[in-house]
């Protein structure tokens, strides 16, 4: 992680949810990593989290890092997101999941995440109506009510 820097559209920011607090940090390093691709993501790009990294950002063992990489798997590719969305037809209310595929290597402790096509467009080149903040700002924080707060 070079500088980790998160930066969502505001319509990811408002958007409605409900991830544990293992799945939103997964998302936030993969957002990360999409940003210091520089060369930016699709809706194909596979983005990858060791969970060294994940392990050292958060400051847990190793183990719980693993463990935490495995169980989102199947909890990640669960989850939903809903955001309002303006077009020249109106506002509508948009729902989607978070990833399009996601897979869990044992052997190399590494997670490799697609986010699904609505998510990219809210967390790569964005030029308005967006907010930011550095990674270590939330990485102590152990609630998910915690880091939805400190977002909003």
């Amino acid at each position: 992680m070079k500088n980790g820097l998160v930066v969502k559209d505001n319509a990811l920011m408002n958007a409605s949810y409900n991830l544990e607090v293992t799945e939103q940090r997964l998302i936030l390093l993969a957002i990360i990593n999409a940003r210091e691709t520089q060369q930016g993501i699709t809706s194909d790009s596979k983005l990858e989290i060791h969970a060294n990294d994940y392990a050292n950002q958060f400051n847990v063992k190793k183990e719980t890092a693993y463990e935490a990489l495995k169980n989102a798997v199947n909890n990640l590719f669960e989850r939903q997101f809903s955001f309002k969305e303006t077009t020249k037809k109106g506002v509508g209310v948009v729902r989607s999941r978070w990833v399009s595929r996601i897979k869990y290597i044992d052997d190399s402790g590494l997670l490799e995440i697609t986010f699904a096509p609505d998510v990219v467009p809210l967390i790569t080149r964005l030029e308005q109506h967006f907010t930011s903040y550095q990674l270590k700002q939330v990485s102590q924080l152990t609630s998910k009510y915690a880091i939805r707060l400190y977002e909003v």
